[in-house]
């Protein structure tokens, strides 16, 4: 095993599974500038043809999806695609200076 690794990603490698499902955690995967999955969310805060913002699970804060056109493909419980023209991801913690 890695040393730094978590007993969480350690576990996750050892049993060979996806650390998300593990240390609840998002997953979140771009796929070119057209489209965006998030795995594991926690829901959608704010909706827009321009903005999509994404809860993270655990109080992680959020994920902001920029661009033009977007749209939510696709939502379950586990699994959120977002497609449009993607400019920008924005991730916040949560945390205020």
């Amino acid at each position: 095993m890695q040393r730094g690794l978590s007993l969480g990603q350690r576990a996750a490698a050892w049993l060979d599974l996806p650390p998300e499902t593990l240390m609840n955690v998002a997953r979140v995967e771009v796929v070119g500038h057209l489209q965006v999955r998030v795995a594991n969310h926690g829901g959608v805060s704010r909706f827009g043809p321009r903005l999509v913002v994404v809860r993270l699970p655990a109080s992680a804060g959020t994920v902001a999806i920029e661009g033009s056109h977007l749209v939510i493909g696709w939502i379950s419980r586990d699994e959120l695609v977002v497609t449009g023209q993607i400019r920008h991801l924005r991730f916040d913690d949560g945390e205020r200076c």
